[in-house]
């Protein structure tokens, strides 16, 4: 799914890393960048061809499949996978 199809079907829900006093207006704006720009570095990995990144490339599409709609936290999850296993 690319940045721009995402960005139009954005759900609107609070979550934990940001304060619950702010405003709901500002909470929806910041949840929208956040996942467009998730979206924008997943479609980037995606897009590359290097067949030595291909296993990165499953291991995303996995972390994508299992978070439809959240591409934060799907980027979040191939992260913390890589930080938990340098040098893979």
């Amino acid at each position: 799914m690319s940045a721009k199809r995402m960005f139009q079907s954005v759900l609107s829900d609070p979550d934990s890393w940001m304060s619950s006093d702010t405003p709901p207006e500002i909470r929806q704006l910041a949840l929208e960048s956040l996942r467009w720009q998730a979206q924008e570095i997943i479609d980037e990995v995606l897009c590359r061809e290097e067949p030595a990144e291909e296993l990165v490339r499953a291991r995303l599409r996995r972390c994508v499949a299992r978070n439809p709609g959240r591409p934060e936290r799907a980027l979040l999850e191939q992260l913390t996978f890589n930080r938990e296993r340098p040098g893979i």
